[in-house]
């Protein structure tokens, strides 16, 4: 698959109903802030070497859930639900199994805004 090099990297806004709440939820899975300004004071960015993202008050309600599910994958999934019942943070298993040599985990999440988080394995 080749590049565009126009195109460097995906950075996803979600409007959130609750910005303080979801700050504190992705800061208690780890993700460090990366922005956080007077410019926008309702707007927050998240990144790391590979993840960049960030969040914002909705200026009205959505419908999270039908809208999107918001898919980070992760290097040890063991690790990452360890972290997520370190910081009180419910999650369900989930075991795929598409093919008899493919299987793979996921950490299914609620974000405070109501957006259905998967962090999702390596393959197995």
């Amino acid at each position: 698959m080749s590049a565009d090099p126009l195109f460097t990297r995906l950075a996803p806004v979600l409007n959130v109903s609750d910005l303080a709440a979801e700050r504190e939820f992705y800061e208690k899975l780890g993700l460090p802030v990366i922005y956080e300004g007077e410019e926008y004071p309702d707007f927050i960015a998240f990144g790391t070497d590979t993840i960049h993202f960030g969040i914002q008050q909705a200026s009205s309600d959505n419908d999270p859930p039908s809208v999107l599910t918001w898919q980070i994958a992760v290097s040890d999934i063991d690790a990452a639900a360890d972290r997520c019942r370190a910081a009180g943070l419910q999650y369900e298993l989930e075991v795929n199994e598409p093919t008899p040599t493919w299987k793979y985990r996921r950490l299914l999440l609620q974000t405070p805004s109501g957006y259905r988080l998967a962090l999702e394995g390596e393959s197995e």
